[in-house]
């Protein structure tokens, strides 16, 4: 269903590299996205989920251009944006905003609410400041918030609430894509189905567009139509959401499933869980070859010096970057 709509967002073969201090001072770089090549759909939600460490904010943030890219390019619409000036840059960037993970920090306590919104507001055709302070109002009743909250300052908010203003500045852009980043990790559990819930109520409202980055499979199970899992700065895997949760096809996205929590619904035996031993290599000095294969219980030796290509498998677009993939049905 993806390919018969257009393509919004797409990456090809994105690279970002920082300069680090390695071993006794010496220079070093750390690749925190290291070749990522991925197509995202008009209307569609793209979870991007990895282990802490993977490069998924960083992939995030280069897409919206908050970070410049070291090589590769973005394509927005149809627009290479990966080394526009930033007056061509500037238009081009109301139809991509973020939603960060702390919405505390991302907004400035001293302002009051309506302030923070309609910075964005004033760029746009120069309108009256009646008209700022009734689109403030729309878009804090659109994400389930009061009018009335536009005169408060951020402290007086929970941090749900907190997040749904987050929301509300993206969205008072008018975007196309908004790249989600880890947006409700710091919320309590019950305050992230009403998050989500939210995120999927206005993609249908407004035709939305998503990259949703987070951690937990189980929170990007819910909103993602396809999920790309990535691992030190690689996607290993990538498909539609329910066939790459049922039937996972590198060792690392199965691991991945199997630290999410599973309620005990009846007594008896319960399947074998591939647990994931380990810490995540250092992106400075990864491993050779295929990067999982010091955690991977399947690994060879070719797993050890041959870089596998993330590949198409079967009929559903799934692709996988795995010498020995799980399943190919």
């Amino acid at each position: 269903m993806n390919q018969e709509r257009p393509v919004l967002v797409r990456l090809q073969d994105v690279r970002k590299s920082f300069p680090v201090k390695g071993d006794r001072g010496r220079r070093a770089v750390l690749r925190a996205v290291d070749g990522v090549s991925l197509d995202v759909f008009t209307g569609e939600t793209l979870g991007l989920v990895g282990e802490s460490g993977c490069g998924k904010s960083t992939l995030g943030r280069c897409i919206v251009r908050l970070t410049e890219l070291s090589s590769g390019t973005v394509e927005v619409a149809g627009t290479d944006i990966s080394r526009l000036g930033q007056r061509r840059l500037r238009p081009l960037r109301q139809r991509m905003q973020m939603v960060f993970q702390d919405p505390y920090s991302s907004l400035n306590p001293r302002q009051r609410i309506e302030s923070s919104i309609n910075l964005t507001l004033r760029t746009a055709d120069n309108p009256t400041k009646a008209a700022i302070a009734a689109r403030v109002r729309e878009l804090l009743e659109l994400v389930g918030l009061q009018p009335e909250h536009a005169h408060r300052f951020p402290h007086e908010f929970s941090g749900g609430q907190r997040q749904r203003i987050g929301i509300a500045r993206a969205l008072a852009a008018q975007p196309d894509l908004i790249v989600a980043d880890e947006p409700v990790s710091a919320l309590d559990v019950s305050i992230q189905a009403q998050v989500i819930n939210l995120f999927m109520d206005l993609q249908k409202k407004l035709g939305l567009t998503y990259i949703f980055i987070a951690h937990d499979l189980s929170v990007v199970r819910q909103i993602s139509d396809r999920i790309a899992v990535m691992y030190l700065g690689k996607i290993v895997e990538i498909g539609p959401t329910e066939d790459l949760v049922e039937r996972p096809m590198h060792p690392y996205t199965r691991a991945l499933l199997a630290a999410v929590p599973v309620p005990v619904v009846s007594p008896g035996p319960r399947a074998p869980r591939a647990a994931l031993t380990g810490d995540v290599p250092s992106p400075v000095n990864p491993p050779s070859g295929c990067r999982f294969h010091p955690r991977c219980p399947i690994s060879t030796d070719r797993c050890r010096t041959e870089e596998p290509a993330l590949t198409g498998r079967g009929p559903l677009g799934r692709k996988v970057a795995c010498h020995y993939p799980l399943s190919t049905e």
